[in-house]
């Protein structure tokens, strides 16, 4: 019987054309504070996870792109926010009975679920 390899998760990277949009779309839509940036790398901070932007020359095919999910205190408010920076609403604003969903597609391509809870206490800042 072989020795089970122990992993440590680092981060969810994503690969996009615009390192510096990506940055600046996912920091000024969303609030998240900016460890790192280069031409060719970036991340910023979502909670004690690190989303890393790679920068590649073609563009990524996003069908298989991870769902970046953020619970939020407006859920319009921050499409709101993240329209501005070039965001676009996917399909529309759901209800159920746990709060409103909603999807939002970045410039890059990557797909970010929106949550704003019930209990909007439950959102730490």
């Amino acid at each position: 019987m072989s020795e089970m390899i122990t992993a440590q998760f680092r981060h969810v990277m994503l690969m996009v054309e615009d390192v510096a949009a990506a940055i600046d779309f996912f920091h000024r839509g969303l609030g998240l504070p900016i460890k790192a940036q280069s031409p060719t790398w970036g991340e910023v901070e979502a909670n004690g996870t690190t989303i890393a932007f790679h920068s590649v020359a073609e563009p990524p095919k996003t069908g298989g792109t991870p769902i970046l999910s953020f619970c939020v205190e407006d859920v319009y408010g921050a499409i709101a926010q993240l329209e501005a920076l070039g965001g676009s609403l996917e399909g529309r604003v759901r209800e159920p009975s746990f709060g409103k969903v909603a999807a939002v597609r970045s410039p890059q391509g990557q797909l970010i679920s929106l949550l704003q809870p019930v209990a909007v206490s439950t959102v730490s800042k």
